[in-house]
């Protein structure tokens, strides 16, 4: 027998599906404070992979065209590694088909760019490259000399390692056959960053748009890494002598308090096929989300979307419809809810929830990179 509960709200559908095209609002205004983390960028081990790839490409002449081929099989290797020295408690994508692997009674791996040995059902997009190679560009990490040094260093000692690498550099992603028994000799990679790697990864991920004032916080709250959004906003604000990067912090809150709660609504209006004006207008939750605490103050959004949250519930509703429409124009889809004469017709029904003990004061729905960066700090402290 199967018990359906309320949805997670954390389960809500992005990217393409984001309704109201507040993806691009957030993340331009998170890239005030934090200039090129991701979402997804999270996992300090990732980022060793990706360094380590970088340099053998280079170090072991890897032909560009070949690169592709020659990172997706490292990253099956390493993706074997990290079970190994984790005992199976490290959580990457392809987790789930690695352990299966090393469960079977096969004593050998296969790495190859085919189908059957891939981690995922597209490496590329799911993988490591896909979610790390456009931040480890943008922060400069491949031209970080003594990143490089450290890399060369891990080959230098760790001559197997050295010799598996080098073959899958000539291989150009045919299939490569290596002892699982090998792997527990391979896993020095992942020795928990210090030194010249410590001090490298801090640079390059913790950096700023206030030359390291939000490090410099961090360092003397740790605690910080356990508060909430708005907790280390509200933190962050009052510990900093920053008068630019406080306003920052205000211009990121406010924006969030218009952001989220009218995410929320839209989402709720979505629970039901149509609405009339007069359910709208006596709707207490969708007036309790957005004039709980009237808004004020200054944002890094347009002044349109403070408007629409300081609007009655009607006129709130028609400019969410209005916004809908606008984003969907440019995607060349159609809108999501259809203003009729009496009310809301609602045409799409995907990522819609309902969360009644929702409090706009103290939930969040969009990050600015806080949380990545964050998560980043902690791994590497």
């Amino acid at each position: 027998m199967y018990f359906l509960t309320l949805k997670d709200p954390n389960y809500m559908v992005k990217g393409s599906r984001d309704p109201l095209g507040f993806q691009v609002l957030w993340q331009q205004a998170g890239r005030t404070v934090i200039p090129a983390l991701s979402t997804v960028s999270n996992n300090i081990r990732d980022f060793q992979v990706m360094a380590l790839a970088r340099f053998c490409h280079k170090a072991f002449k890897v032909p560009n065209r070949d690169e592709l081929a020659f990172f997706l099989c490292f990253e099956q290797l390493m993706a074997y590694v990290r079970f190994v020295e984790s005992n199976g408690y490290d959580s990457f994508n392809g987790i789930d088909k690695v352990t299966r692997i090393m469960a079977a009674d096969d004593k050998h791996l296969s790495l190859s760019v085919g189908s059957d040995d891939q981690l995922l059902s597209n490496q590329k997009s799911y993988g490591i490259w896909g979610k790390y190679n456009r931040p480890f560009e943008e922060i400069g990490l491949g031209n970080d000399n003594e990143l490089n040094n450290v890399q060369q260093q891990k080959l230098d000692e760790n001559k197997k390692l050295l010799h598996v690498v080098e073959k899958l550099a000539t291989k150009k992603g045919a299939q490569h056959t290596i002892d699982k028994d090998m792997l527990s000799e391979l896993t020095s990679v992942f020795a928990r960053p210090k030194n010249e790697e410590r001090r490298s990864y801090i640079a390059h991920l913790l950096k700023d748009k206030f030359e390291g004032t939000l490090l410099g916080l961090a360092v003397d709250m740790p605690e910080l890494t356990e508060k909430s959004f708005y907790e280390q906003l509200d933190i962050l604000e009052a510990k900093t002598s920053d008068n630019g990067f406080a306003l920052q912090i205000q211009k990121l809150r406010s924006t969030e308090r218009v952001l989220s709660p009218l995410n929320r609504v839209f989402r709720y209006l979505q629970g039901q096929s149509y609405w009339s004006f007069k359910e709208i207008e006596n709707d207490d939750l969708i007036h309790e989300w957005t004039k709980r605490a009237p808004f004020s103050g200054p944002t890094l959004i347009h002044e349109r979307f403070s408007a629409i949250l300081n609007s009655t519930n009607r006129e709130l509703v028609t400019g969410l419809a209005y916004v809908n429409s606008e984003v969907c124009a440019r995607r060349g889809s159609e809108p999501w809810l259809t203003i009729t004469t009496d009310g809301v017709e609602v045409n799409h029904f995907e990522g819609g929830f309902t969360q009644p003990g929702y409090d706009p004061l103290t939930e969040n729905d969009y990050t600015y990179f806080l949380n990545t960066w964050f998560q980043l700090f902690k791994q590497l402290n």
